[in-house]
């Protein structure tokens, strides 16, 4: 007995370190995507219109503050292993965000191109960075998720969740928020509904449907991730729309 006694300090020592090397190296892994995202987001194209060369991105604004929140979430986990699991939580949607805002910025650049004619150059590097955004995003998110996942104490019934109705209001909002948005601009187009799930619904879908599952800090963090995302996006999409010209 006393042997044991003797070695169980050094079994919860043990688990400490390994608990700190891995939030330490996906915080890292979150904190150097997050930056490679806003490097790659940061070039701008270079459109040839009849007042001549103008350079420009084709983000929508709110892109810069899930950038911006993503890397700020990444150096938490490192420096805050406690609050790791709720912090992965927060990087994963804004990730899942930032990772849409990417691919619907590469069909942009295109239809730029088509628009004002860009130089299959610059068109070609652009395009090559929207990807690079979309990519690195990828990478946060996946990592995130991961620092986020536990085994189910309770095996296959763990999968249940005990909180069906985010369940299913994270479905609704997936389904039914670009509907909502197409109906309210009169733009029903595929398009803009695929922008509007890959850029809002889906990850904000996804961050209420994980509240089903989650417990504790971190299902509290995917209600106010998503709740204060949609806040700030509802006010960009706003202001871009009263904006004249």
């Amino acid at each position: 007995m006393t042997s044991s006694l003797m070695h169980e300090p050094g079994l919860r020592d043990d688990h400490v370190v390994r608990g700190r090397v891995t939030t330490t190296v996906g915080g890292c892994v979150i904190v150097l995507s997050a930056v490679a995202a806003t490097l790659a987001a940061a070039v701008p194209g270079r459109m040839v219109t009849s007042d001549g060369t103008q350079y420009g991105w084709n983000y929508s604004p709110e892109i810069w503050v899930l950038l911006a929140a993503l890397t700020i979430s990444g150096l938490v986990v490192i420096f805050r292993a406690r609050s790791a699991r709720a912090t992965a939580v927060v990087a994963a949607i804004l990730a899942a965000q930032v990772t849409g805002h990417g691919v619907v910025a590469v069909r942009d650049w295109f239809n730029a191109n088509g628009a004002s004619g860009m130089g299959q150059n610059n068109l070609a590097t652009v395009v090559t960075f929207a990807a690079a955004v979309a990519l690195s995003a990828t990478v946060a998110a996946v990592t995130a998720t991961a620092m986020v996942w536990r085994e189910p104490a309770d095996g296959w019934r763990g999968l249940i969740p005990a909180r069906l109705g985010y369940v299913i209001a994270g479905a609704g909002v997936a389904v039914v928020l670009p509907l909502l948005l197409g109906l309210s601009l009169h733009n029903n187009d595929i398009t803009l509904l695929g922008q509007t799930a890959l850029t809002y619904s889906l990850p904000w879908g996804i961050g209420l449907t994980a509240a089903g599952w989650l417990r504790g800090q971190a299902a509290t963090a995917a209600r106010v991730t998503v709740a204060l995302s949609a806040a700030m996006s509802t006010v960009v999409i706003a202001i871009l729309v009263i904006r004249p010209g």
